[in-house]
């Protein structure tokens, strides 16, 4: 049986995790739509599909970006005539949306939009 001195210090990292993701994941958000506003500056909405392939990895990935009026900006079966918009697509994917999805377990699996959150909202 484990101690209670050990099982407090368990309790104590347990908490500093969960304060942690919930500080990590909205800056993962703005960070990744700060990265697609880069090359798409009317960015507000990322349409994303989160789900494991076939090699048994959780990714995440754009689908469409959107404008705040609803407007398609990229959309992933149409692609894009810059390179650069699909490149940075990809990069924002690879960098950022995967650790999203490994922080909050299946909270971004399947179809989700994702926004700044309320409280960044400029």
């Amino acid at each position: 049986m484990p101690s209670q001195s050990l099982l407090e210090a368990l309790d104590t990292a347990q908490h500093r995790h969960s304060e942690a993701v919930a500080e990590l994941v909205p800056l993962l958000i703005e960070v990744a739509l700060a990265t697609v506003t880069d090359v798409l500056p009317e960015a507000t909405l990322l349409e994303t599909e989160g789900e494991m392939n076939e090699d048994w990895l959780f990714r995440l990935r754009i689908q469409r970006v959107l404008k705040a009026d609803g407007g398609v900006l990229f959309d992933i079966d149409l692609g894009h005539d810059d390179p650069e918009v699909e490149n940075r697509i990809d990069e924002v994917g690879f960098e950022y949306l995967d650790l999203l999805l490994d922080l909050t377990g299946d909270a971004y699996l399947g179809r989700k939009t994702i926004e700044r959150p309320a409280e960044t909202r400029s």
